[in-house]
């Protein structure tokens, strides 16, 4: 437990590379005659790069849960569909199509379910058993 509030050497080593570098802009900026606005370019540079690595993170993390082929389920689809159809029912004129729309939303609900039954059991099997 005492060993995991020491830090690391690599980070010890990062933030002494981070402060020396800081020290370094702040040294450059004070002799340069239009200061202010080159410190806050720098600074709005590194909150630039600060958000392209969260991006960059980000995105990682979607490919690999894309990697993971988690299997699509259609309610989403289903939602809009069923809306579709109550809409065209209530006009009165397309009922029979309206119709036709809430039985194809019913069908992928039923579907939607299945799948996820199965994810569930697939998910299930893949891990190991204490």
């Amino acid at each position: 437990m005492a060993e995991s509030n020491k830090p690391e050497p690599d980070s010890q080593e990062n933030d002494e590379r981070v402060e020396q570098l800081a020290k370094e802009l702040a040294d450059r900026l004070r002799a340069m005659p239009n200061r202010q606005e080159l410190t806050d370019y720098a600074v709005s540079l590194l909150k630039e790069s600060n958000e392209d690595a969260g991006t960059a993170e980000q995105a990682a993390a979607m490919v690999e849960r894309a990697a993971r082929n988690d299997p699509f389920n259609p309610i989403a689809f289903a939602i809009p569909l069923f809306v579709i159809g109550a809409i065209l029912c209530a006009t009165g004129i397309l009922a029979g199509v309206g119709l036709g729309i809430i039985g194809i939303a019913v069908l992928m609900v039923l579907w939607g379910l299945v799948v996820a039954v199965f994810s569930r059991f697939r998910r299930d099997a893949g891990k190991p058993r204490s």
